[in-house]
Parts: structure tokens; sequence; C-alpha cells
């Protein structure tokens, strides 16, 4: 049991896993990708609460078992002060968990993705060069994968629709890219994400 203080200031406990098979709950992985994990009802106020916990996530559709942790560990993480578990991958927020789901769900290799979403954050970045700006996968369309861009515009949300085809192209590439400086250093560790390179840049 955890206990989870609400909005309203009352605290209430609540069962929350350590870890989630995929496996043992097949409409997991669509609730995952729909952004919908670990919510709660406070029995004082009746809000709806999404508190983020560390969770082990396993499951066959995974080359290897996640580590989530919350995203207010993101900085203890870079600083290497986080406590991991051997031979999981590790992500940072429930963003990217959800993000993962929607991948797997639709069958799109995670580190090709990854490669995109650097190009699209630099890209994005040579227009708004003091944004704080974050990129994440949200599906299929046809003929199209579908970003969503965040920070370039205060309260709205780019859309960024890739074609297949250079999709397609990035992954053929993906051996060769990820032998590169850049790509080496964001797929090196157990963190294999573009916003990796935030950590090289807390120790500058």
């Amino acid at each position: 049991m955890r206990s989870i203080t609400c909005l309203c200031d009352k605290s209430f406990d609540a069962e929350v896993p350590e870890s989630v098979d995929l496996d043992a709950d097949p409409g997991l992985l669509v609730r995952l990708g729909e952004g919908e994990f670990m919510a709660f009802t406070c029995p004082h106020c009746g809000a709806k609460l999404k508190p983020e916990f560390a969770v082990r996530v396993k499951g066959m559709a995974l080359s290897r078992e996640l580590w989530v942790l919350p995203e207010l560990e993101r900085l203890e993480f870079y600083s290497g002060k986080a406590d991991l578990p051997a031979a999981c991958e590790v992500l940072v927020g429930y963003p990217e968990l959800f993000e993962r789901a929607r991948l797997v769900r639709d069958g799109v290799d995670p580190e090709a993705a990854e490669i995109l979403k650097f190009y699209l954050l630099g890209r994005a970045g040579e227009e708004n060069p003091e944004a704080e700006l974050a990129v994440f996968y949200m599906g299929k369309e046809p003929g199209r994968l579908v970003f969503h861009l965040y920070g370039a515009r205060e309260g709205e949300t780019g859309v960024l629709r890739i074609p297949e085809e250079t999709f397609r192209d990035i992954a053929a590439g993906k051996k060769r890219k990820m032998g590169e400086d850049t790509f080496r250093e964001i797929f090196k560790g157990p963190y294999r994400s573009v916003r990796s390179l935030e950590a090289l840049a807390e120790e500058e």
C-alpha cells in the first residue's frame, strides 16, 4: 500500500503494483497507449489522480524489461543517484511509458523512433532556440507516423506527420547511425532516449 496525497490536502492509501505484466493483462498495452495507468480516485473529494510511481514492466513484446522512474526523479537519475535494477531498460516519466506502449502496439522500432526524434527536435530547436521541447510518437495514419511536439508554442501542440517511407529509410540505416558519436551517446546506457543527451549537458 502507498499513501497518496490529493490536491484537497487529504491522504489515502492505495494498492500500487511494483511490477506489471503485459502478457498477464492483455488489455494493459491498449490502456497504456491511451495514457491510462495507475489512476486513483480520491475518496474525500472525488478527484481523479494520476501520480507516478516507479514500476517494472514485463512482457514478451518487449526486447527488455522496462524500469519506469517518475518524472520527478529525472535529475536524480541523471546524477547517477537513482536505484536501478539490473538488465532493465530505463524510461523516465509515464509519458515515455505511454509512448513505448504505442510503439510496441504499432510495431514501430523504438530505436529508429529515437533517431527520428533527434532530427525532429533539432529542426524544431533551430526555429525555437530558447524553448524546452519534447516530442512523442502518438500513432499511425495511412502512410504516416504521427508525432506530437510540445514546447514550441505556449499552450499549443504541434502535429508532425512523417511519411512511413522516411521512417523505413531511418530504420534501415539504424545500425550505421548508432555507430556515430551522437547516437552512440544516446544508446550506450540503460536510458536509450534522445533525452539522455540532457544528462551530458548536466555534466558540462
